[in-house]
């Protein structure tokens, strides 16, 4: 009888052990498609690389760099267009008249944004078009000049404490082709981005930025280039270093008071290995012995690029002279 009854009770917790479990996985499956349906609905940003082939280019003019093989158009659109659009991957030629572009005259420039062509019809959805680069191309007349130029980026930055800029900053492309008046073009040594001003940076920079130009008679073959420039955390180190006496033609014994300085500096956690004694050279002449000059002052001839020294120890040493 006592059997009887617990094999009862294991069948009545069995079956609704199942049953829990059941009805579990029936709400995470509903709540999974939900999740689902909701991300769909959501719009999101992408960019799509659709091929172009260009008709009706304009006679007797020059276009400055090359004719595009493909645009970049960014879009915005829900996320079951966006699914269907990249793996259908269909997106057709997109043929560009350039006789419903708009241009000026006077600057030669053709914006590609503003023509009159179905784009909606390449990429066979409904979208939203953000951006398209390149945007514009330029043309030169036949008694126009070009020429390439390098940029420089304009950058102002408070950097957030204890981080540095560890790397030159890389623009690509490094130069543009200027083209138009050959006189006013001759003036021109650099191109200057617009200033980017950031403020707390303690992560590496990529980021497009445009360039500045306040001559309508100047054309340049792009609108905005790429930089990047890498930050990382500092840490503070020193190093031990001996003290040479250099430019010394004298037969007399010179005695350094003391023969070692401490650097102290700032270097970043990647470079922290690389930087060791050999990395420093620490000097003092002996031309301010022959000024009679009481102390000598501590020169560092030959140190990394990578780090900021932040204080030489003793800077100034004395010296005996034993005859």
């Amino acid at each position: 009888m006592i059997v009887t009854t617990s094999n009862k009770v294991t069948r009545v917790k069995k079956q609704l052990f199942s049953k829990k479990v059941f009805t579990f996985i029936i709400c995470l499956g509903i709540a999974s498609l939900l999740w689902v349906v909701h991300a769909l609905n959501l719009n999101y940003k992408y960019v799509l690389h659709i091929p172009v082939k260009f008709i009706n280019l304009p006679t007797n003019k020059l276009i400055v760099g090359d004719l595009p093989e493909k645009l970049d158009v960014e879009i915005k659109t829900s996320g079951l267009k966006l699914l269907l659009i990249v793996f259908s991957k269909t997106n057709s030629e997109l043929s560009i008249d350039f006789n419903t572009l708009k241009t000026n005259a006077k600057s030669q420039a053709y914006s590609i944004s503003n023509g009159s062509f179905n784009l909606q019809k390449s990429i066979n959805f409904d979208v939203d078009v953000l951006k398209i680069r390149p945007d514009t191309l330029f043309f030169t007349t036949a008694n126009s000049n070009a020429r390439l130029i390098p940029v420089k980026f304009n950058l102002k930055t408070e950097m957030k404490q204890g981080y540095a800029i560890t790397s030159k900053p890389i623009v690509n492309p490094a130069y543009i082709s200027v083209s138009g008046d050959s006189t006013l073009i001759a003036k021109i040594d650099t191109i200057y981005t617009f200033q980017t001003t950031l403020k707390d940076v303690c992560k590496n920079f990529n980021a497009s930025v445009l360039l500045k130009n306040t001559n309508t008679n100047v054309h340049y073959n792009v609108k905005e280039v790429q930089v990047n420039f890498s930050v990382d955390r500092l840490t503070e180190a020193s190093v031990k270093l001996p003290i040479e006496l250099i430019n010394n033609n004298s037969i007399q014994t010179i005695k350094l008071l003391p023969s070692f300085v401490t650097v102290k500096y700032l270097v970043s956690m990647k470079d922290y290995d690389l930087i060791n004694v050999n990395s420093f050279k620490a000097t003092v002449s002996f031309n301010q012995i022959i000024d009679k000059q009481k102390t000598l002052q501590v020169e560092l001839i030959r140190k990394p690029s990578e780090v900021k020294i932040l204080e030489i120890k003793p800077s100034s040493i004395s010296y005996l002279i034993y005859k």
